[in-house]
């Protein structure tokens, strides 16, 4: 994954930053509208709303995630397993969130393109319905809790607080037309809520619903201004 998002990064500044001394004078923008497309990947959509703070090099970020799955296949095979009796397979999904960040530019003589470091912090949930074998907690005969695969219909809630930061380089493609690519660090924390006692944690990976721990966070941003 880090190897990934450098090179992707680093072939986006190669391609496009040419592009930018070809501008005529770049025109300013106090809102700016972005799209995330990386997260297509897992099922999800995030939409960025970039406001400027007037007279700083400041900018409110607002960005509102949804995510929607209905299908019994693990789109990522996350788990590697071939298995037919996949644990983390479900029917549906479903998911949204909000984050809320700030970015602040570098350079005094911009206010919309250019270096900036940004961070922020999120809230997702995520309902979860299956209909397949997946590991229960029960209890035994002994009163002592153990694990064990049933086939049943379950839910599960998964409530993921993250924080981020990192650094990135936005300018525009065309006027009105923004490009951006960061990378830095993040850590994700999760909580999990069955009724039906399943213990899958869909946490295997930085990129599934449940993951806990810390992550690398690159990609682009593509978007408008208004």
């Amino acid at each position: 994954m880090k190897k990934i998002s450098l090179i992707l990064i680093l072939f986006l500044l190669n391609v496009f930053v040419p592009l930018k001394a070809q501008l005529p004078d770049q025109k300013e923008y106090d809102f700016l509208i972005f799209g995330v497309p990386q997260y297509i990947i897992s099922n999800g959509l995030r939409i960025d709303l970039d406001f400027h703070k007037k007279n700083t090099p400041n900018w409110l970020i607002v960005s509102p995630y949804y995510y929607f799955d209905h299908s019994s296949v693990d789109p990522l095979n996350l788990g590697g397993s071939e298995d037919y009796y996949d644990p983390y397979t479900y029917d549906q999904m479903i998911g949204f969130g909000m984050g809320i960040g700030q970015k602040t530019f570098l350079s005094r003589e911009s206010v919309s393109h250019g270096f900036y470091l940004h961070y922020s912090g999120t809230y997702k949930f995520f309902d979860i319905d299956g209909n397949n074998y997946t590991w229960v907690e029960y209890t035994g005969e002994d009163d002592l809790p153990y694990q064990g695969m049933q086939y049943l219909e379950y839910t599960m809630q998964i409530h993921s607080l993250g924080a981020s930061a990192t650094v990135g380089y936005q300018y525009q493609v065309l006027p009105s037309l923004y490009l951006d690519v960061f990378l830095g660090f993040g850590v994700k924390y999760s909580f999990h809520h069955s009724p039906d006692n399943v213990t899958v944690k869909y946490n295997r990976g930085i990129n599934d619903f449940g993951y806990t721990g810390t992550h690398m966070v690159g990609g682009i941003r593509i978007g408008i201004g208004l």
